[in-house]
Formats: C-alpha cells, sequence, structure tokens
C-alpha cells in the first residue's frame, strides 16, 4: 500500500472517530443536562438510499423554535401529533423526540407555544 492510500484510510477513520466522539457528547449532554418541554411533529422525510425515514420535529425555548429530527421506521403514526421532547439545558438546539410520550393535552399543548389547528364545521351540523 502506498503512502497516499495510507494518509486517506487514516483521515477517514479519525473524522469517523471525531463525529462518533461529537455524538456520545451530545447525546450525554441532553440525558445529563436535559429539560423537557413538547414538541410537534412537522413533517417527515422518506429517507434515501444511505438513509432510513425520518419524522422532523418543532419545539420552542424560551420564545425561540427550533428544529430536529429523528429516524424511525414508521413515520404515518406520528401525523401531526404531540411528543415530549428532551433538550440540552447547555445548547437548546440538542433535542431528541420522545415518541413513547405522546402529549394530549391540550393545556399543556397551548402553553408550549402551539396553537392547535382549527375544527372543520361539519356541514350538517346545526348552528
Amino acid at each position: 500500500m502506498n503512502k497516499q492510500k495510507v494518509v486517506v484510510v487514516i483521515t477517514v477513520c479519525l473524522g469517523l472517530l471525531i463525529l462518533m466522539l461529537c455524538y456520545k457528547y451530545k447525546t450525554k449532554s441532553i440525558s445529563k443536562n436535559g429539560i423537557r418541554t413538547i414538541g410537534r411533529v412537522t413533517g417527515f422525510d422518506g429517507g434515501h438510499k444511505t438513509s432510513g425515514p425520518s419524522i422532523m420535529y418543532t419545539y420552542n425555548v424560551n420564545n425561540k423554535k427550533y428544529k430536529g429530527g429523528k429516524y424511525i421506521e414508521d413515520v404515518s403514526i406520528h401525523k401531526s401529533s404531540f411528543y415530549v421532547v428532551q433538550y440540552s439545558s447547555e445548547k437548546p438546539s440538542w433535542s431528541e423526540i420522545l415518541l413513547n410520550q405522546p402529549v394530549t393535552d391540550t393545556i399543556k399543548i397551548k402553553k408550549a407555544g402551539f396553537s392547535l389547528p382549527k375544527k372543520k364545521k361539519n356541514r350538517f351540523q346545526e348552528f
């Protein structure tokens, strides 16, 4: 193997190691310094050749809107739903949506800074 190939392999390995350490630091910060709020699922990504399907979500911290994403297998069951989101107090843009903790309390949802969709009137409903 020539020197050029060795340098490329070492560079790729170091890059992957740095990415792995950054991810570990981020997840540790979320779990250690985590604050919980409510987030809303806002969209879906069907995935690409190199990644699986994911959901996108938003949440508010101190009147500032943040976005996040999470890879999951079945995105359709989470459409326009509210869930608990845990974010890092050190860096609020680092977050994780907790899909096993749905939120249905409309008072809590409104308090978290979200408006609820207006109900459509049934044309057969009496006034």
